[in-house]
């Protein structure tokens, strides 16, 4: 029973050495990994929707680098080995700079930006749960990189008629329409706050009536009526 035994020991050792040069790669290869000098970098940019962000162009250190493909992948040739700041630049897009250990060949860099679209999309989903102090910050956001964007323009004037300031939503909306008159949804939101909120008929009713040159809506139209009727003295 000792004879067995021990003849099973042996080839336990037997085993273990055979792994020695196995695990003596492995180590070599991770050290190799780990100790270089510089090493390329490859990374991938995407957008909040997952979708490859298309030829923004990627920053080292505040250096202009590479930019990005159709995959949204890019690659840092000779990157050294340590710390560093990866930056994001594509209009439309908020920019993005983050800071990077480049410690392994082998890393892989995910970097996710957002576009003026994507902060306006959320701004507009925020204000309907009523989200106030959410939509603002989007909102400042979107502003930063846009200020006119007749979307984003609309969106503040919702929310600052939400604050109860629709004195302050009014210039906004009238922006829009300097830019394009036919703007039936802007001509109707600038009607309601006239009608309900500023207690300005005259101003109402020719709103209105500008809106039905646009779209001759029967509710619209009967809308109007009822206010002429109202307020026989409007022009």
């Amino acid at each position: 029973m000792r004879r067995v035994q021990l003849r099973a020991a042996g080839l336990t050792l037997l085993s273990l050495l055979s792994l020695l040069p196995l695990v003596s790669c492995v180590t070599y290869r991770e050290k190799r990994l780990r100790e270089f000098t510089s090493s390329p970098l490859m990374g991938v940019v995407y957008d909040a929707e997952q979708k490859p962000c298309v030829a923004a162009l990627i920053t080292v250190d505040g250096r202009e680098g590479p930019s990005t493909d159709i995959n949204g992948r890019f690659l840092i040739d000779a990157l050294a080995r340590g710390n560093h700041r990866i930056g994001v630049q594509k209009e439309g897009y908020e920019p993005l700079e983050v800071p990077i250990s480049f410690l392994d060949r082998t890393q892989v860099l995910y970097l996710s930006v957002v576009s003026l679209g994507q902060l306006l999309s959320e701004a507009e989903e925020a204000l309907d749960r009523q989200k106030l102090g959410e939509a603002d910050g989007l909102l400042r956001r979107a502003e930063a990189l846009d200020p006119e964007d007749p979307v984003g323009l609309y969106l503040r004037a919702v929310y600052f008629s939400r604050e109860g300031q629709p004195e302050q939503a009014v210039p906004l909306l009238e922006r829009i329409l300097v830019k394009d008159p036919r703007q039936p949804a802007v001509l109707l939101t600038l009607a309601d706050l006239y009608q309900y909120r500023i207690k300005d008929a005259p101003k109402a009713v020719a709103l209105l009536r500008e809106y039905l040159t646009l779209d001759n809506n029967p509710e619209i139209r009967s809308r109007l009526a009822a206010l002429e009727a109202e307020n026989p003295t409007s022009p």
